[in-house]
């Protein structure tokens, strides 16, 4: 198969901002508004009064992932005063690191429980910064932003084999010569707005870059991404030691990210929808769709995919022409936090490229 890198990224309107493209779009095609009503049941469930995200499937901690989450997903539901409740906490409890960084973990009963940064937490805060600057007109969100951004480029974005890539975290992610990076931090839409602050030239390397890495970390029958990965010195990607050796919770963002920057190409969709088509059609027995896959064996596991993944699955499967090839059963009552945001994060997909959810 060969791979479309270098040539049209983007089947859209290039240079339309992420999650503003609806307002383009004829009404008929789009898909049902994200709005008010969605942001709130979402924060009913996941919202503490004092600002912070629970991970209600990870021993109700807080992380600066489910701040960004939660504070891209009050902009768009429109909601300005829970949205400087979110970054109110973070910045008192999370920004404790001294460079601009956000520390990744925070435990109810011991505080920050890690300092090292998360680098997708970073990127999805600033982004939901630059979104609330946009939305609300308030230079104070931009200036927040790009100090964040400054500083996940002076000691997160890294220079390998010819490609600028993102190091997960300050910490831990160098093994000699070898660099272990995480697939799912490529998000792109964020990406894509950072490079358009001044000075943002080298974030535009890294969106091309997570393209040539995504051609080449293909895995297994299926040729999924693994959850985390390994960039040596001469451009070789690898399958990460020390982590999980599998396709799974990480990497099922790696179709949301492209779908919501408002690609279109199958070539970066069908890997995920042939998972979700052979697990799910009735021709196959309509077995559950996995929750992992281990790679590069491909063996699955017998947890089920979340409704969330589901729904990520759906929209990759439109994207790769597959049509829909999976159900999504609607949200339990009890659904948990990152199963909920990747379901309220493939709606405002959705909505973006004007498909049904």
């Amino acid at each position: 198969m060969t791979s479309p890198v270098g040539t049209s990224r983007r089947g859209m309107l290039a240079g339309t901002a992420a999650l503003g493209l609806a307002a383009a779009l004829p009404a008929a095609s789009r898909a049902a508004p994200y709005d008010g009503a969605a942001w709130r049941r979402y924060a009913e469930r996941f919202l503490l009064p004092e600002g912070r995200i629970v991970d209600t499937g990870n021993k109700g901690i807080s992380h600066s992932e489910g701040q960004g989450y939660g504070m891209l997903l009050a902009v768009a539901g429109g909601d300005r005063a829970a949205f400087d409740r979110l970054w109110g906490w973070t910045q008192r409890v999370l920004m404790v690191r001294g460079d601009g960084l956000v520390a990744w973990r925070w435990t109810p009963d011991g505080g920050v429980a890690d300092r090292n940064n998360a680098s997708d937490g970073d990127m999805l805060i600033a982004w939901a910064l630059l979104r609330a600057a946009e939305t609300w007109q308030a230079e104070a969100y931009r200036t927040a932003a790009a100090a964040i951004v400054k500083a996940l480029a002076a000691g997160l974005l890294v220079e390998q084999a010819g490609l600028t890539v993102l190091l997960p975290g300050r910490d831990g992610f160098r093994k000699g010569e070898t660099l272990v990076l995480n697939p799912s931090y490529w998000i792109f839409p964020a990406i894509r707005a950072f490079a358009a602050l001044p000075g943002g030239e080298r974030w535009g390397k890294l969106s091309d870059s997570g393209l040539v890495l995504l051609s080449k970390a293909r895995f297994g029958g299926f040729q999924l991404p693994p959850d985390w990965m390994t960039l040596d010195a001469a451009g070789t990607v690898g399958i990460a030691d020390g982590f999980k050796k599998q396709y799974g919770y990480d990497a099922v963002r790696v179709p949301l990210y492209l779908a919501m920057d408002g690609y279109r190409d199958p070539y970066y969709f069908r890997p995920f929808a042939t998972l979700a088509t052979k697990f799910g059609a009735t021709k196959y027995g309509g077995s559950a769709v996995p929750a992992t896959v281990s790679l590069p064996g491909g063996t699955t596991t017998q947890v089920a995919a979340s409704v969330g993944m589901l729904a990520v699955y759906r929209l990759a499967c439109k994207l790769a022409g597959a049509g829909d090839a999976v159900t999504v059963p609607p949200l339990a009552p009890d659904e948990d936090y990152y199963s909920t945001t990747l379901a309220h994060l493939s709606a405002l997909a959705a909505q973006s490229l004007g498909i049904d959810p």
